[in-house]
């Protein structure tokens, strides 16, 4: 019931505005708003004058020059340079065909963009006498005509793009300046067009080839407007006429004028006539309407939310529509503008004066038709609900400056009380606005903190109080009594408070602080922290209590509790909180320094933006207001922006979301594909540094959409992308996905609407292949580590067993020496002890012998220990001891004779192994003469020379054949004698004839 009164008010009041209106707008007819946007050169149009405009299948914007061509995805020109299939880019003409292929014609021939490739096709060549861009005529059953030569109409099939026609016309004063180019007619009916050479009209079939009609010349014809009203009729302007068209009959050959109602007596410099969503617009000059299908009347006027032209004071030269129904308008001389045609129903209040909207207070009083709006150091402003600036007071009585009113009132009366920041007294502004009076209020703070602060708003009002907050200042309006009193709540720096419960709630100092509001003591504190400082308050209809603070927004209960927060993560574009309200049917509204936005019972986000028709992105703080019938009013730094929330609503629209560059590397990605296809990315490892543009395509301007973005693999949750920055990553090897999403809300759990997959080849010692190669190698160098490990203890087992198998040599090498040298003298002691036994007059003589035998073994030992106290020894010294072990034989066989001749060689040295085995040798082969030859001569002869040193023993004892049979465990001294020479190195040679005696020659290198 509630609902169905407030929706019969608004009706109500939109025809009072319609009707109210009619003094305002050009002859009485209507405005429509609609969302305007203005690129020129300081935008990064290449050129403010514009040659011809179409659009792709993907919505891109393209824009011939005379010095070249660019395309506008809504937010960036970008320059399209010759290149293969493009040969010309100057004084391009585009044709969007019917399957959406976009032609470009130029003055070498016809190009077909491949959008699927981002790539050109020079589809048709012209003859080299041609000089001139050919101007496209249009497509008719798949066939384009084009001028291609100065009286030729040519026909370019679609398909095959081969030529299917070529027509002479008849003009004999066809200009012959290259540079002419004639007004081709905007549309095509029933196969005929109309164009304009000269000052004549000719209407041509293009089905058959033929020139159906021309006009007579016709004074002051206009050569920018031609379009066709019926297959037979061609509408004109002319300069001469203001206030209507012209139409030419090409069948009677007459003109007749068709009057516009609404059109007024100015000069109609340029006019276009252009169908546009189930509407006929027609533009004079830099003016945009609606007029009727008979064009006989103007029906409203398109505006911005400005209400000011579309185009401003710029003529516009061309309208085109894109592919969502947006209109773009070019200008003679002032770059384009685009026009959204679906617009959220936002109003805009302001004066259009750069930097005299800072609004800092509001009052809607919709019952008086008023609007009022307090701004910084530019008084006040009143609008009426038409957003007509009705009055101005930007000086109050007596002052020399502007003021600043921080908050506005309206009393029981009606009157208006204004309070004024950096004031210390109330001003009240009459009704009908013809007095305004100072109002005085008693305080008992001190001069210095007295006075009216710049953030203020109004706490609580009713017939007999009103209760303003001025920073940390409170005044107390009595309405009955007149009186105003003037109290200190806290002298800390607070931009807001609100009335809750009966108290006042504000936040000071990292505390909430509540106090009474009898006499404005504080009542209790709360500890709330990191705010980042709190500027509005609001509250649900559940009494729970909303902050707006720099750090987002906090609901809380009363005792201070956090119910939720909501900051950048939770999806807010925003977290600086300006101010905060709740609509009628509890959705909390928000200004921020990017907008306004409306949090959903989901907690989504709506978000609008200046493209959407606000004042600006930057609002102000704690300026906002709602009136009776739910309108809600948000103040800014350019004027004040108002709407009724139900009407704005989810727009549901189909989304082309577009991927419009990826570079790797700080490079370009080139394949043979265009960015906006591109579904798959393989790269190797050294290549991981990625970067993505995309672009929303759709009924609005691509800054009004909320892009998210998220890396699966790298990104856990989806992330906002403000102002459509490039998105980086720096990827390690590995498998991804991109995933984007565009919408009007934020929604944390989006479903991608563009998605690429992306592998990162890791580098070869990564791959798999490599790693179990590696596996593989380390197996076998850790088995060859432990192999050598096993080896170097079986060496060092093997080194012992060595050890124990020298020592044991070592010990049988002792006992060879033992045996050669104490066995000698150890038998001459047994020999002698035998004779002992038997003799008894030798006795003495024998104990003699014994004795010096025993002496010599002892001699013999002292000589083994002293052999093996040095390293080396000459071969002077083993001669030597060869002597002394010789010599005292003779005392012990006097019937053995012992001769030892010649010397040794003086520079030979011999190590003390070989110098003891070559005496053990000597000393067997002497001891084994005595012991078996029984041998009466025993001779030993040392031959010196330089190659070697020989030394040969003798005997002439009974010799033998073959070595003697060890009997009796004896017999070992010739092996003896043999293995010694072989340890040593020497060349020992035993020769022996029985009867004959022995020699033994021993060869010492």
């Amino acid at each position: 019931m509630i609902a169905g009164v407030k929706l019969f008010i608004r009706i109500v009041m939109l025809l009072l505005v319609i009707q109210a209106g009619s003094h305002f707008t050009l002859y009485g007819q209507d405005i429509k708003r609609y969302n305007s946007f203005s690129y020129n050169v300081n935008d990064g149009l290449l050129q403010s004058t514009i040659f011809d405009i179409a659009f792709d299948k993907n919505n891109f914007c393209w824009l011939s020059f005379s010095n070249g061509i660019q395309t506008f995805d809504g937010k960036n020109f970008t320059l399209v340079p010759v290149q293969a299939g493009l040969p010309d880019d100057k004084f391009v003409y585009f044709l969007r065909c019917k399957n959406g292929d976009l032609l470009l014609s130029h003055a070498q021939g016809i190009s077909k963009y491949d959008i699927a490739r981002n790539r050109f096709t020079l589809i048709h060549t012209f003859r080299s006498s041609h000089k001139r861009t050919a101007q496209l005529f249009g497509e008719d059953e798949n066939i384009v005509y084009f001028f291609s030569e100065p009286d030729h109409i040519t026909g370019l099939n679609l398909v095959t793009y081969k030529i299917v026609s070529e027509k002479k016309i008849e003009i004999d004063d066809f200009p012959s300046s290259s540079d002419y180019r004639p007004k081709i007619g905007d549309n095509i009916i029933n196969h005929t067009i109309a164009f304009l050479i000269r000052s004549r009209l000719y209407l041509w079939n293009l089905k058959v080839g033929k020139l159906i009609s021309k006009s007579d010349s016709i004074p002051s014809i206009s050569p920018y407007m031609l379009t066709l009203k019926t297959a037979d009729e061609a509408l004109y302007n002319s300069s001469k006429i203001n206030n209507a068209l012209l139409g030419y009959n090409f069948i009677n050959h007459t003109s007749r004028p068709l009057h516009i109602r609404g059109k007024d007596d100015t000069q109609i410099s340029r006019c276009i006539i252009y169908p546009w969503q189930n509407h006929t617009l027609i533009s004079f000059s830099n003016k945009v309407y609606i007029v009727d299908s008979l064009l006989q009347s103007i029906t409203c006027e398109l505006v911005n939310f400005q209400n000011k032209s579309l185009s401003g004071t710029a003529t516009i030269s061309r309208i085109e529509e894109d592919n969502a129904g947006n209109l773009f308008l070019c200008t003679v001389t002032n770059g384009i503008r685009k026009i959204i045609r679906s617009s959220y129903p936002i109003k805009y209040y302001g004066t259009g004066i750069k930097d005299a909207n800072f609004v800092i207070s509001i009052l809607p009083d919709k019952k008086n038709n008023r609007i009022l709006a307090g701004t910084v150091e530019n008084g006040l402003l009143i609008f009426d609900t038409l957003q007509r600036l009705v009055k101005h007071i930007s000086k109050l009585p007596g002052e020399k400056k502007s003021f600043s009113p921080s908050t506005i009132i309206k009393s029981n009366e009606g009157n208006y009380l204004l309070f004024n920041s950096g004031e210390k007294k109330v001003w009240q502004l009459s009704n009908d606005f013809t007095q305004i009076l100072k109002l005085s209020y008693s305080t008992n703070l001190p001069d210095n903190k007295s006075g009216i602060n710049y953030f203020g708003n109004l706490l609580f009002q009713n017939e007999q109080v009103g209760v303003v907050q001025s920073q940390g200042i409170i005044f107390k309006k009595y309405f009955v009594i007149n009186k105003i009193t003037e109290h200190e709540i806290t002298n800390s720096y607070t931009m807001s408070g609100m009335f809750y419960n009966s108290t006042i709630v504000t936040h000071t100092n990292d505390e909430l602080i509540f106090f009474d509001t009898a006499q404005f003591n504080e009542t209790k504190r709360i500890s709330f922290k990191n705010t980042g400082g709190v500027r509005c308050f609001a509250k649900d209809a559940a009494n729970n209590i909303y902050m707006g603070s720099n750090k987002g927004i906090f609901k809380i209960d009363s005792s201070g509790k956090i119910l939720w927060q909501l900051n950048k993560t939770s999806g807010l574009p925003d977290e600086c909180i300006y101010a905060m309200v709740f609509d009628d049917v509890g959705f909390l509204w928000c200004s921020t320094n990017k907008g306004i936005f409306r949090v959903n019972r989901d907690n989504s986000i709506l978000q609008l933006k200046k493209e959407d028709g606000l004042q600006e992105n930057e609002f102000n703080t704690n300026i906002v207001a709602k009136s009776a019938d739910g309108e809600i009013f948000f103040g800014g730094v350019n004027g004040v922006s108002s709407f009724y929330p139900d009407l704005i609503n989810n727009q549901n629209e189909k989304i082309n979301l577009l991927v419009t560059d990826i570079k790797i590397n700080n490079q370009p990605f080139l394949k043979d594909s265009a960015a906006w296809n591109i579904d798959k990315i393989n790269l190797p490892f050294n290549q991981n540094s990625i970067s993505f543009d995309f672009i929303a395509m759709a009924t609005h301007n691509p800054d009004q959409y909320l892009y998210q973005y998220k890396m699966e693999g790298i990104d856990k949750d989806w992330l906002q992308n403000n102002g459509l920055q490039t998105v980086r990553y720096f990827l390690p090897p590995g498998n991804y996905i991109f995933k984007i999403y565009a919408s009007r809300l934020f929604d944390k759990d989006a479903q991608p609407m563009k998605q690429i997959r992306i592998t990162i080849h890791p580098p070869f010692w990564k791959t798999w292949w490599f790693i179990t190669g590696m596996a593989l190698v380390l197996i076998v160098i850790l088995a060859y580590l432990i192999n050598q490990y096993l080896r170097g203890g079986y060496q060092k087992k093997l080194a012992l067993l060595e050890g124990e198998h020298k020592l044991r040599i070592e010990r049988e090498r002792i006992s060879r020496d033992l045996h050669d040298s104490i066995g000698a003298y150890a038998n001459a002691v047994l020999y002698n002890t035998e004779l002992l036994e038997k003799e008894t007059t030798l006795r003495d003589e024998l104990m003699t012998d014994l004795k010096f035998a025993s002496k010599d073994i002892i001699t013999s030992l002292r000589e083994t220990i002293w052999a093996l106290k040095k390293d080396n020894y000459s071969a002077e010294d083993c001669l030597l001891r060869i002597r002394n072990f010789i010599q005292p034989f003779s005392r012990y066989y006097k019937h053995i004779q012992f001769k030892v001749e010649g010397n040794a060689p003086a520079e030979k040295i011999l190590h003390y192994t070989h110098a003891l085995s070559l005496v053990r040798i000597v000393q067997e082969a002497i001891t084994n003469a005595i012991k078996h030859a029984d041998a009466t001569n025993i001779r030993l002869v040392s031959n010196a020379s330089k190659e070697q040193w020989e030394i040969i023993i003798t005997d002439d004892g009974k010799g033998f054949g073959d070595y003697p049979a060890q009997q009796n465990g004896q017999g070992n001294g010739l092996n003896n004698i043999k293995q010694r020479g072989i340890d040593a190195g020497f060349q020992v040679i035993i020769h022996s004839t029985p009867g004959a005696g022995t020699s033994i020659t021993i060869h010492i290198f």
